[in-house]
């Protein structure tokens, strides 16, 4: 509901007075105020507000949670979950007061300063959903409502409009329609609203097109509409129609489509039947379970989506379809709005105004179905039917801030509070979604085991890079092996992906005579060198910067050592020393490169795909954002460039994110009649992840991999927090570390959990220092999540997290460990 549409009629309880507000500040606590008397008519729940905060009473943006009278709000404070704070005379942050304390002296509260009117209320259900990741994530409300409201949404960003022309109410038909009712009219004008009126009446029009049909001047249209004869109103663009940038994207999108593979009413596999047969019931009827579809690379899992999602359409309700990255959101939106007459999207790579046209246009039931990232399971959509995760297992659906939310649990809780089915799809299911398939009752695994067409799984060709590096002189990024692959492919006119998932030019410098390494000054990390143009953009050439890509520091890159004055030598891979290798040793390719540092914008991703898909690009070089879920039929080879790199890393998750990406990217080979191939470089072809991933045996990699995280606790066979404290200090940072185990200690006596939950740390953290600042931390291990829930309830109830000196990072369910 829009802003502009609040009447007295939307007040919960009449007569309000009183107000919870959670302000855009990390503060955890709801917060209590008086509604002025002029405001309560306008004081709904999910209203925008500002509020007077602290002594100076400064002015802070919030969110109405509830209006109601005090004995009402106390109430709904003791049940909320969250601590409950007054605002009392000129002070803030203190506990709602006890019975005896409200009797004995009168609360001075302060007031509202303003509901703002103009913008959009936060839905219901959208606010029961950041209660919940508030208290689940540990996160204040008032952080977690910000980040569910787009920025655009929140300051009302100027919405795209258009001029309607309708019919006036001076036009009274009579005599069949072909007189005015009133006023004198000229000849050429009665002539003309003859032929306009009818025309009109089938539906309004813009004023360009009224001009144009009509052949008339923006001055003869404005008299007709000062006459009453017309009337001229401004109405918001939906979000397909024309604004220039809906027309740019809506061009990408088309070229996206034109190079992907036909959407034509597909014939089903037997083995898609079967899945939709078995989703058929919650379709028809929703109700709350979730079915995980685990299908190879190819197998239709979009068409099933698309199927699904239809079914629910066709019954009036609304689809959610959530993607990992923006780079698959140009080919999700066209296979959807090839099949849909409204898709909205919601993703960064929008601009505020844009977010701000699709937030109105989903929340007033214009869109059918939502395609977008992470945060499009906040969408405001009305009537829902279904929520649709697709790449389940992608590590972008975790937030890396606060709150740090998953968007796939998110999803799964979501359509748990509506009653409605869930699907999570993935090649590779994440091993805590596998093992809900086979203990949870409310999950049920669909299999899709083969490719439609019949097309075979691509071949996979392990590369040992140590025997490569004997066999000819000299340093190569591209085996043999992969050079060989190159070459034939290209002569047959197919497309070449590679995928090297680390950015820059070389990620280590080194003295070439003494033991100097160049590290961060701010962080315990290497330097990354990344080339540059004149512009300052990270190129292939001469000239050279080095970058943190932790703090983001960087500087020149020296030419000597600053110990021995020898030369220094840049080691390691990046794409951009794999992007100079491949254009020196294949000169007439097309090649682009994909990553971070060359797609800055939602249009730079729809470029490149659509590049690609016209057959204008030969070899696509870029990180992990080209692995997952791309669709382009002429790709016949596919090169993992160092399949060791993931592997590397200090986590208990590095074998399973090697396997995932091997798999993912191997799948973008051979996706239409011809068997692709997959070379996989490695310094140890023989690791479990990466043998397994050559075989596309999901099965077995599990199968090897489950026994490990079982016997120490690890997820799936258990919950993780994370604690990680950090200060410029280090001895504060650990000295408060140590306090705050301490504190975790005396919970675990007080509630009688010493033996469900296991205390690691607290230890310095993987990556110790980042942007100067130290960091120590603490995990907590359980078989229960109830039991990691309770722990952190009672210390954000003793308000232990407030009291700590250094910043405190809480990851419920962590994904990185660094």
């Amino acid at each position: 509901m829009s802003g502009q549409q609040i009447s007295r009629q939307d007040v919960k309880v009449v007569g309000a007075t009183y107000a919870q507000v959670a302000v855009d500040q990390a503060l955890d606590a709801v917060l209590t105020y008086h509604i002025p008397q002029d405001l309560v008519p306008v004081a709904v729940a999910g209203a925008r507000v500002t509020v007077p905060l602290g002594r100076g009473d400064r002015p802070v943006a919030g969110v109405l949670l509830e209006a109601g009278t005090m004995a009402n709000m106390a109430v709904s404070a003791e049940n909320s979950g969250h601590t409950t704070a007054s605002i009392l005379g000129e002070d803030n942050g203190l506990l709602w007061p006890s019975n005896t304390e409200r009797q004995s002296r009168k609360l001075r509260l302060k007031d509202i300063l303003m509901v703002h009117t103009e913008v959009a209320v936060v839905p219901q259900d959208i606010l029961a959903l950041a209660r919940w990741i508030s208290r689940y994530y540990c996160a204040p409300l008032g952080l977690v409502l910000s980040t569910i409201v787009p920025a655009g949404v929140k300051t009302n960003a100027r919405l795209p409009k258009q001029r309607l022309v309708t019919v006036g109410p001076s036009w009274v038909a009579v005599d069949g329609g072909t007189l005015p009712g009133t006023g004198r009219i000229l000849r050429r004008d009665r002539e003309l609203l003859e032929r306009l009126i009818p025309w009109l009446e089938q539906q309004p029009r813009t004023d360009t097109a009224v001009l144009e049909y009509a052949g008339i001047s923006v001055v003869t249209l404005k008299r007709l509409a000062q006459r009453g004869f017309l009337a001229i109103k401004q109405q918001m663009l939906l979000p397909d129609e024309g604004t220039a940038d809906g027309r740019h994207d809506q061009e990408a999108l088309s070229a996206v489509g034109a190079a992907m593979n036909s959407e034509r009413r597909l014939i089903l596999s037997s083995e898609q039947q079967a899945v939709l047969a078995n989703l058929q019931p919650l379709l028809e009827r929703p109700t709350f379970a979730v079915r995980l579809i685990q299908g190879v690379t190819g197998s239709g899992k979009t068409e099933v989506y698309l199927r699904a999602a239809e079914q629910v359409v066709a019954a009036g309700r609304r689809v959610i379809v959530l993607v990992p990255e923006i780079a698959l959101t140009p080919q999700t939106v066209q296979r959807f709005t090839s099949r849909f007459d409204r898709v909205a999207i919601m993703h960064s790579g929008l601009t505020d105004s844009q977010r701000h046209q699709h937030w109105r246009a989903i929340a007033n039931g214009w869109a059918q179905v939502i395609v977008g990232v992470r945060s499009a399971i906040f969408a405001p959509a009305t009537n829902l039917g279904l929520i649709v995760v697709d790449e389940e297992h992608d590590s972008s659906y975790k937030q890396d801030s606060t709150p740090r939310y998953n968007g796939r649990d998110v999803a799964v809780r979501r359509g748990q509070m509506l009653n409605i089915p869930v699907i999570l799809g993935s090649a590779t299911p994440s091993l805590e979604s596998w093992q809900n398939s086979q203990t949870n009752p409310h999950y049920t695994l669909l299999q899709l085991t083969s490719r439609p067409l019949g097309t075979a799984m691509p071949r996979v060709v392990r590369v040992d890079m140590k025997v490569d590096r004997r066999q000819r002189p000299g340093l190569h990024i591209l085996s043999m092996v992969l050079e060989h692959q190159i070459k034939e492919t290209l002569g047959e006119k197919g497309q070449v992906i590679l995928l090297l998932n680390r950015r820059g030019y070389a990620h280590y410098v080194a003295c070439a005579r003494c033991d100097w390494v160049l590290l961060c000054d701010n962080c315990d990390a290497t330097m990354v060198v990344h080339r540059l143009d004149e512009t300052g953009a990270s190129v292939s050439g001469e000239s050279s910067v080095v970058r943190c890509h932790y703090c983001l520091t960087s500087r020149l890159l020296p030419k000597t050592c600053p110990q021995c004055q020898s030369k220094v030598v840049s080691l390691g891979q990046g794409t951009q020393r794999a992007e100079d290798e491949v254009k020196r040793k294949f000169p007439q390719a097309r090649l682009l490169r994909m990553d971070s540092d060359t797609m800055r914008q939602g249009r730079d991703y729809q470029r490149v795909l659509a590049e690609f898909g016209a057959g204008e690009v030969d070899i696509l070089l870029g990180t992990q954002m080209i692995a997952k879920g791309l669709d382009f039929p002429n790709v016949r080879l596919v090169g993992v460039l160092n399949a060791d790199l993931a592997m590397s890393t200090p986590d208990f998750r590095a074998a399973e994110r090697t396997f995932d990406l091997i798999c993912q990217v191997a799948g973008r080979s051979g996706r239409a009649h011809q068997q692709g191939t997959v070379v996989v470089q490695s310094f140890g072809p023989d690791e479990p992840a990466i043998a397994y991933a050559a075989q596309h045996d999901y099965a077995g990699f599990i199968g090897q991999e489950l026994p490990h995280r079982q016997a120490l606790g690890y997820p799936p066979y258990g919950r993780m927090v994370r604690f990680v404290a950090s200060d410029k200090s280090h001895d504060l940072a650990q000295g408060q570390a140590a306090l705050l185990a301490g504190h975790i200690e005396r919970v675990l006596q007080q509630l009688k959990l010493k033996d469900a939950v296991r205390v690691a740390g607290p230890q310095a953290a993987p990556l110790a220092r980042v942007a100067e600042e130290f960091r120590w931390e603490i995990l907590l291990f359980s078989r229960a999540a109830t039991h990691v829930q309770q722990v952190l309830a009672v210390l954000r109830e003793q308000k232990v997290f407030a009291s700590l000196k250094v910043a405190l990072v809480i990851d419920v369910d962590p994904l990185q460990m660094q």
